[in-house]
C-alpha cells in the first residue's frame, strides 16, 4: 500500500498515539459532539458509519479513495500539519493554549500570523468539502456536518484556530469572528491554497466558505463556552518536545509530526466521505 493512499495515512495512528487522544478528549468537552471511535481502515468504518452499506457499494468507496480528489484532501491535510506555505499547525494547538494561558512572549510572534493560518485553515476545509462531496453547495456542507468526522473537523477548528487563541476577542462580544478574521486576513492568503491544491482551489473554496461560514461560526459559539476546560484539558496530551519548548519557533522541528491531528480527521472525512458517496 503506498504511504500516500488515504488508508495509509490512516494506518499510521493507533487509540494510544497522544494525537488521537488529544483529539477525543478535546471534541469530547463540547455537548452534543460525536463519539471519535477508533478504526483502521475503510472496512471496520463502514461497520460504525455505514452498516447498511452493501459489498458493491463497499467496493465503489474503495474507488473513490483513489481518485485524484480524495488523495489531494490527503495532501492538503499533510501540508497543514507541516506548516507548508503558511498553512501550520504551530498555530493550531500549542500556540493556541499559549495565547489561551497569558504567555504572549512563548506564543506566536503576531496576531496577524495567527489570524492569515485560521484564514487558511478554514480555505483548506472548505476546499475538501467541496472535492468530497457532490452536490450544491448546501449538499455539500449537509453532508460534512452529517459525518462524525466532520463534526469533529468543524469543532477542532472552531476550538483550536479560533476559540483559544481569540478568547480574548470572543469574550468582548466580537460578533462573528470567522468574517471578521477573512475580512482582516483573507486577501492574497487564500491563494496559498492553490500552491497545495492547484490552480483554481482558492476560487472554489471562496465559494465553499459561503456556504460553511455560518456552521463555522455557530460551532465557535458553542465551543467558546467550554474554551478553558478545553485548554486546561488539552495541554496534558501536548508531547514533551512541544509542551516544553521554550518558543513556538523552538518547536517547529517536533510539532508537524509530533500532532498531525488534521492527517488523522480528514483521513476520517475521506473514508466516511466514500462510505457516503458509494451510497448514491
Amino acid at each position: 500500500m503506498s504511504e500516500r493512499t488515504v488508508e495509509a495515512f490512516l494506518a499510521k495512528f493507533n487509540p494510544e498515539d497522544a494525537t488521537f487522544k488529544l483529539l477525543t478528549t478535546l471534541v469530547g468537552v463540547v455537548p452534543g459532539s460525536p463519539d471519535i471511535i477508533y478504526y483502521q481502515n475503510i472496512d471496520e468504518a463502514r461497520l460504525l458509519v455505514a452498516s447498511e452499506l452493501d459489498d458493491e457499494g463497499l467496493e465503489r468507496a474503495r474507488g473513490l479513495l483513489k481518485t485524484a480528489a480524495f488523495q489531494q484532501a490527503i495532501d492538503v491535510a499533510d501540508a497543514i500539519d507541516h506548516g507548508d506555505v503558511g498553512i501550520t499547525v504551530l498555530t493550531g494547538i500549542r500556540s493556541a493554549l499559549t495565547f489561551f494561558f497569558g504567555d504572549k512572549s512563548k506564543a506566536l510572534d503576531t496576531d496577524a500570523q495567527q489570524g492569515a493560518d485560521a484564514v487558511l485553515k478554514a480555505a483548506g476545509i472548505a476546499w475538501m468539502t467541496h472535492r468530497l462531496f457532490s452536490g450544491s453547495v448546501p449538499e455539500k456542507v449537509e453532508k460534512l456536518r452529517s459525518l462524525p468526522s466532520g463534526k469533529a473537523l468543524l469543532t477542532w477548528y472552531a476550538a483550536v484556530e479560533v476559540c483559544l487563541p481569540f478568547a480574548d476577542d470572543l469574550a468582548l462580544g466580537a460578533g462573528s469572528m470567522l468574517n471578521a478574521l477573512m475580512q482582516k486576513y483573507g486577501a492574497g492568503n487564500l491563494k496559498k491554497l492553490d500552491a497545495i491544491a492547484g490552480g483554481g482551489a482558492a476560487e472554489a473554496a471562496g465559494g465553499m466558505l459561503g456556504g460553511l461560514t455560518q456552521p463555522i461560526e455557530e460551532m465557535i459559539q458553542v465551543v467558546s463556552v467550554h474554551t478553558k476546560t478545553i485548554a486546561e484539558q488539552a495541554r496534558a496530551y501536548l508531547p514533551p518536545a512541544i509542551s516544553t519548548a521554550g518558543t513556538v519557533a523552538g518547536a517547529v522541528a517536533t510539532a508537524a509530526d509530533a500532532m498531525p491531528v488534521y492527517r488523522l480527521l480528514v483521513a476520517r472525512l475521506a473514508i466516511e466521505a466514500a462510505l457516503l458517496e458509494a451510497k448514491s
